[in-house]
């Protein structure tokens, strides 16, 4: 009986140790996390996570930068995509109006373009980070003339990104754009959704760099 009492407090012991050593290496292994990416490892993120650097052949308008969206931006938030969502179309033309008398000429012709059909995604809100509160799932959208310019979201993808609310015939969705967009990878790291000036000194570098960058902008 004794014997067997000894045996056992060995093994606990033995498993205390283990779970003290196991707990030791995890906490090194987070003091040991590289402060940024490598270019290597980064360059490998990008076939999952892609930039979406080509722009669509009907904008002529000059690229806006981070900093001017996230001025721009209501709320910032941190969001795990959730799913993709139908499409939606709304009728650009109001009804009873001069507008929709034309419309309906062009429509009898074959020449009405009255709609337009945005791209939607469902995102559970993970933490608010700057500007107004919103629910804690969300849909973020962009229009569907986009699609192929702006990121295809894929469900379990984590984000931080600049939104806005829509109003009227938009009533209850948020709108981004890939300038205002990172990626969250590897964890507690970052990847723009574009390539440009401001991507080229905070890819790779960690999530809390970001959070701090956004927070300046909103100060100021």
């Amino acid at each position: 009986m004794l014997k067997k009492q000894v045996t056992l407090g060995i093994l606990c012991f033995i498993l205390l140790a283990s779970l003290v050593i196991l707990a030791v290496f995890m906490y090194q292994q987070h003091l040991h996390k590289p402060n940024i990416l490598s270019q290597e490892r980064l360059e490998d993120l990008r076939k999952e996570y892609p930039a979406y650097n080509e722009d669509p052949p009907f904008a002529s308008i000059a690229r806006p930068t981070f900093e001017s969206i996230m001025e721009r931006s209501e709320t910032v938030v941190i969001g795990e995509v959730v799913s993709e969502l139908p499409e939606y179309t709304v009728e650009l033309v109001k009804p009873d109006t001069t507008d929709q008398i034309i419309d309906d000429k062009a429509k009898s012709q074959g020449l009405s373009n009255s709609t337009a059909s945005f791209k939607q995604y469902e995102i559970k809100v993970i933490k608010h980070i700057a500007g107004e509160p919103v629910e804690d799932t969300i849909p973020i959208a962009y229009n569907a003339d986009f699609v192929g310019y702006e990121p295809a979201l894929k469900p379990g993808m984590s984000i931080i990104t600049g939104i806005s609310k829509g109003k009227d015939i938009h009533e209850g969705k948020y709108f981004f754009t890939r300038f205002g967009t990172y990626y969250i990878v590897d964890d507690q790291y970052v990847l723009s959704a574009v390539d440009d000036g401001f991507s080229k000194t905070m890819n790779g570098r960690t999530l809390d760099d970001l959070i701090d960058r956004i927070l300046q902008i909103f100060e100021n």
